[in-house]
């Protein structure tokens, strides 16, 4: 597919979230980061592109220094291939309450390397029942699980499930953002 031919795998291969991406670099450089995050905005803004990056940042064995992930170790290149132990992307449409009871307590189990990463992609999809289920998780993760929510609907998330992420609005690419990528 064209589109993960071309996806970006460094922070600064974002477009059009420049100050976004400088709060993730300025994490990664200081390994300093969050537990829960929630990244919204409109569809193909950079969020999943972005939360598999902040996953490569959490488990990379060689920071680049600049907080970027070097894209070179196991780690860096299981996570870009899709085929990471320690990042999971779950399909939010598909989780049920016992699948949610099932992942709450596989994110207790120690992660192969520095982090487990939960990514939800198109958390809206949850039921109120299985983001209820997940409330304590993110509240309360064990400290090796980072949460990566991501939604194009902002306003189903619930506030309970928003007041315990660091949120990140993705803006809309302009038109010469996108111009610049194509030439």
């Amino acid at each position: 597919m064209i589109y993960t031919l071309y996806r970006p795998q460094t922070f600064s291969q974002v477009l059009g979230q420049g100050d976004l991406m400088a709060i993730l670099k300025a994490q990664a450089l200081s390994g300093d980061f969050h537990h829960a995050y929630l990244f919204y905005g409109d569809s193909g803004t950079g969020k999943t592109s972005t939360a598999r990056i902040l996953a490569m940042a959490l488990n990379c064995q060689a920071m680049d220094g600049i907080g970027e992930p070097c894209l070179k170790c196991q780690s860096c290149q299981a996570i870009a291939k899709g085929n990471s132990w320690d990042v999971i992307e779950f399909d939010s449409s598909q989780i049920r309450i016992d699948e949610a009871k099932e992942i709450k307590a596989r994110a207790y189990l120690a992660p192969f390397g520095n982090k487990k990463v939960y990514i939800f992609d198109e958390c809206q999809l949850l039921t109120e029942a299985v983001f209820n289920s997940l409330l304590k998780l993110l509240e309360e993760p064990p400290p090796h699980l980072t949460i990566i929510l991501t939604t194009t609907n902002p306003d189903k998330i619930p506030t309970t499930v928003k007041s315990r992420c660091q949120l990140y609005p993705f803006k809309k690419l302009k038109a010469e953002d996108i111009k610049g990528k194509l030439k």
